[in-house]
Formats: structure tokens, sequence, C-alpha cells
């Protein structure tokens, strides 16, 4: 449970640092798309370092936050939550997350930048 937290919030980051490299590239803050008029002459990845960490975690994002979701509800069901609430309120709390995580994935704005990535 505490790696799904500690990914929602790398999510989080990766997705604040392509919108900052794409705001660099452009000159102003805008979501990047897959060819668009501000970065298609540059080389995004030229010369980012965090090209590789960022894109990773942009387009496997929806991946993951289905299986940890998958893996939160087998935990419930086959553990209970043991009668601990500290333990239910995690669970609850992750699986929001994981859910809010694939949200954001599946918008046009998240599957424009995971493109943009993948250009």
């Amino acid at each position: 449970m505490a790696a799904q937290y500690v990914f929602a919030a790398w999510y989080a980051v990766c997705g604040y640092l392509a919108l900052a490299y794409a705001a660099q590239l452009a000159g102003h803050w805008y979501i990047p798309s897959f060819h668009d008029p501000y970065t298609t002459d540059a080389d995004a990845s030229a010369d980012w370092a965090w090209k590789g960490p960022v894109t990773i975690t942009i387009v496997m994002a929806p991946l993951i936050a289905w299986v940890s979701l998958f893996v939160s509800l087998a935990v419930f069901l086959i553990r209970g939550a043991s009668g601990s609430r500290k333990l239910t309120f995690a669970l609850i709390g992750s699986s929001a997350l994981m859910v809010l995580v694939i949200v954001v994935s599946y918008t046009p704005a998240g599957l424009s930048v995971s493109d943009w990535l993948n250009d």
C-alpha cells in the first residue's frame, strides 16, 4: 500500500516534469500533443535527462494503477483487512489514489502528454 502512495506521488512529479519541459521548449505553459507546432522542431529527448523515467512512468501508469487496484481489492477481500481500521483506511486511500491516476491517465490531457512523450 505504501508503494501505491509513493507511485501516485511519483506520477504527479513526472506529470509536472513533462509539462515543465514542454513549457521550457515552447516558452509558455500548455498541454503538449503529438506533432504540436511548439515542439515539432525541438528534439525533446536530446538534452533532457528525465526523458526515460518520466516517459516510462506516464505511459505505464494506467497498467500499474490497474494492477495495484486489483491487488488492493484482493488484499481487502482475502484478508478482510483483519479487522484493522488503519489497514482498511489505508486500502481505501491507496485505492482512491490509483483510481485518480487511472482517471487522469485516460483524460484527453493525460493521453496527449503520453503521446507527446512517445513521439
